[in-house]
């Protein structure tokens, strides 16, 4: 792949003026700029790896640059998703003193009334109002700051997004400590990513806090710190338990595995999980049996169930096929010929393949996964393209099925060679 010097510094003067229009002028509802979007982003990347023999082995401008990607989207408005929405509104309450697992919004806007509180336009913006959160304490903490620090700048948007930004430095920082070897080009499938610029800073996504906690655990050098950040990763997100499988199996690692694992649910029961029936009809449980966004293998399962009128079940068989094969993964002791990050990879890229909601955002980790990697570009710019295409669903319902095709043609290409490639390493 060869640029030329000049083509390389007007790509990377033009890439961060088209990640400032996509994050504050961009529209979902909008296929067109959907399509433009998708295409434009992912390609500017995939050229820009190019990019990085002009810095040679200067790490220092390769990290300033990113500085640079990452703070022309700092300030924008919440364009891409309306996620946030809940987020501030959870925090203002929490802030109040008053747990938000209880009620749904407009259940708490019944009882209490929200004058008092200023979340009217929360409510009307949020997509989940009928819900009850699904968000873990340690995730309402975070935001509950950034809602204090949004009260100094006069933007709770630029308050939570400069805490992401300052965050994602930070990550920027301990990858470079993870892989100090690694050359710019490995470096940027991260530092330059738009999906990570875009929906972890921008848009606000708390997925950055989980690529946070997995360099931690990467990072750590005792088996004591490695379990403590396992455990902060499992109070971020209910889906980082399915990481246990990558410990060594010895008793009395499992051990203190299993009363971690008993302390971080404990936690989940008295926080989101308070009211199981109500989890399960208006919570959490829709993700399981009726949610369903942007699926790949998942759709397999709906479609051969629909004429049964069992496609609510989809989900459910899905994620026991991805449970059978986790099962025989450790029977065939198939991960223990892989490092932590490696292991990671494999589990989270089955989850990803498996689950029946993947949200664009879903992917930040993904990212910080395939770091190190041999011949992975191609494949990394692709699935950026593939998340920034699932936002045609918001515009029109049939554009599932065109999702559906591109992402099984794309995502099997590229996967059936990533296969090959891990085959030769183990």
């Amino acid at each position: 792949m060869f640029i030329p010097n000049l083509t390389k510094l007007l790509l990377a003067i033009v890439y961060p003026a088209l990640l400032f229009v996509s994050a504050h002028f961009g529209d979902r509802n909008n296929l067109s700029v959907i399509l433009v979007v998708s295409i434009i982003l992912p390609l500017y990347f995939y050229f820009l790896f190019d990019l990085t023999s002009l810095f040679e082995n200067r790490f220092y401008l390769l990290f300033l640059y990113g500085i640079l990607l990452r703070l022309v989207v700092v300030g924008s408005p919440a364009l891409w998703s309306d996620d946030i929405y809940r987020y501030l509104f959870d925090a203002k309450i929490c802030l109040q003193g008053i747990s938000p697992y209880h009620y749904t919004p407009e259940g708490f806007a019944k009882l209490s009334g929200l004058s008092h509180l200023g979340l009217e336009s929360y409510l009307s913006k949020m997509n989940s109002p009928n819900y009850y959160s699904v968000y873990p304490l340690l995730l309402q903490w975070f935001f509950s700051l950034g809602t204090i620090l949004g009260t100094f700048f006069g933007s709770v948007f630029f308050g939570i997004q400069a805490l992401f930004f300052v965050l994602d430095i930070l990550n920027l920082f301990l990858i470079r400590k993870l892989y100090p070897k690694s050359s710019n080009a490995s470096y940027w499938i991260y530092f330059g990513n738009p999906i990570v610029i875009l929906e972890g800073i921008s848009q606000m996504h708390p997925e950055l806090l989980l690529v946070t906690g997995a360099l931690l655990f990467f990072l750590s050098q005792s088996n004591g710190l490695r379990i403590f950040s396992f455990f902060l990763l499992t109070q971020l997100k209910f889906n980082a338990f399915l990481f246990i499988l990558g410990f060594r199996r010895d008793r009395f690692t499992w051990m203190i595995l299993f009363f971690v694992s008993i302390l971080s649910l404990v936690l989940w029961k008295v926080t989101v999980f308070s009211d199981l029936v109500s989890q399960g009809s208006a919570g959490i449980g829709l993700f399981f049996h009726s949610f369903r966004f942007a699926g790949i293998l998942e759709p397999f399962f709906y479609f051969l169930l629909y004429p049964f009128q069992g496609e609510y079940l989809s989900g459910i068989l899905s994620f026991l096929a991805l449970g059978s094969i986790y099962i025989f993964c450790l029977k065939k002791n198939f991960l223990t010929g892989f490092g932590f990050p490696d292991q990671f990879f494999i589990l989270y890229t089955l989850f990803l393949l498996f689950s029946p909601v993947i949200h664009p955002w879903y992917w930040i980790l993904w990212v910080l996964f395939t770091i190190g990697k041999e011949k992975i570009e191609t494949f990394v710019a692709s699935v950026s393209f593939l998340a920034f295409l699932s936002y045609g669903m918001y515009v029109y319902n049939g554009f599932v099925y065109i999702h559906w095709v591109v992402s099984i043609l794309v995502l099997g290409y590229y996967g059936n060679k990533q296969i090959n490639y891990l085959r030769k390493t183990t």
